[in-house]
């Protein structure tokens, strides 16, 4: 682990102190809330960057229209998260079908399950009466922190992580929320590119250096992406 790791345990991270700790470049860590700058994989050490759609401005690609499209054909509900079983059997199948590190059961990632610390809310998407993928995410006063999307591998060539990430920004507009932080991403690190797929033009990046933010153009001009 970095060694700008640094991590907060608060009674409730809920409303406008998720709002704050996000803002300044802060992320859900199980029941508390940590910050990082850079980490270290086999031996080679990436820079982080904190990122935020201004929900209001994403405008959606002809590829993105094409997806949501694609999964017409599945129905999706966005709930109060509750723990099931059937969530957990799922992210089982999820958890064995992926070629890199992540928690072994919901349970371990939120360690919240009574949405004592956070206020967190689910998506579930079905085929018919199956359950085929989840998201998990954070609700402040202003803004949303998406936790995790996983699915079903069989349905791996519908994309519905992605999928699932433009209903949390659906969620944010009809609810009159602003902001969605999706997580951080690392130049030359590709696992995490998927966070930027929404629409760059909508996309914020974090300079803990200055603390401030600054539109994903003007970052990827100034590291030369």
């Amino acid at each position: 682990m970095s060694e700008h790791f640094k991590l907060h345990q608060l009674p409730t991270i809920k409303g406008e102190v998720l709002d704050i700790y996000l803002e300044n470049g802060w992320y859900r860590y199980g029941n508390k809330i940590f910050t990082i700058q850079s980490f270290t994989e086999h031996e080679q050490t990436y820079e982080v960057f904190w990122l935020r759609y201004h929900a209001s401005k994403i405008q959606y690609s002809l590829s993105t229209q094409k997806l949501i499209k694609k999964n017409k054909q599945f129905q999706f509900v966005v709930k109060r998260y509750e723990l099931t079983e059937e969530m957990e059997a799922l992210h089982y199948k999820y958890y064995n079908g992926v070629d890199f590190q992540t928690s072994e059961t919901i349970f371990e990632l939120l360690q919240d399950d009574g949405n004592n610390v956070y206020e967190t809310y689910v998506i579930e998407i079905r085929d018919k009466d199956k359950l085929i993928s989840v998201g998990l995410f954070d609700i402040g006063s202003n803004s949303i922190a998406g936790i995790k999307n996983y699915f079903d591998p069989a349905y791996k060539k519908y994309s519905l992580g992605k999928y699932t990430m433009l209903i949390k920004h659906q969620f944010c507009v009809q609810n009159n929320i602003s902001w969605y932080y999706p997580g951080y991403f690392a130049p030359g690190y590709k696992r995490f590119d998927y966070k930027l797929f929404l629409d760059k033009q909508a996309t914020e990046v974090y300079i803990p250096t200055h603390k401030i933010w600054i539109p994903f153009q003007q970052f990827s001009q100034q590291i030369g992406l």
